[in-house]
């Protein structure tokens, strides 16, 4: 009695796995946009702070010369 097993190559590592399983077990899941995550709030801030202190930085160089 032989059993047929159908097995595919994940695109992303080639490691062989089941034709019934959606994906890959092997690889981790796709990443998906949540905007409720407290995360992207962090990314946001990480963007932005940076370049608000540079503005910051300059102003208060440039007008610390005129207030002296």
């Amino acid at each position: 009695m032989l059993f047929y097993v159908a097995i595919k190559l994940c695109p992303r590592c080639r490691r062989p796995f089941l034709v019934e399983k959606e994906r890959c077990p092997h690889c981790p899941e796709p990443y998906t946009w949540n905007q409720e995550s407290l995360a992207n709030v962090g990314c946001l801030v990480a963007m932005i702070l940076p370049l608000f202190v540079l503005i910051l930085f300059w102003l208060f160089l440039f007008l610390g010369a005129f207030f002296r």
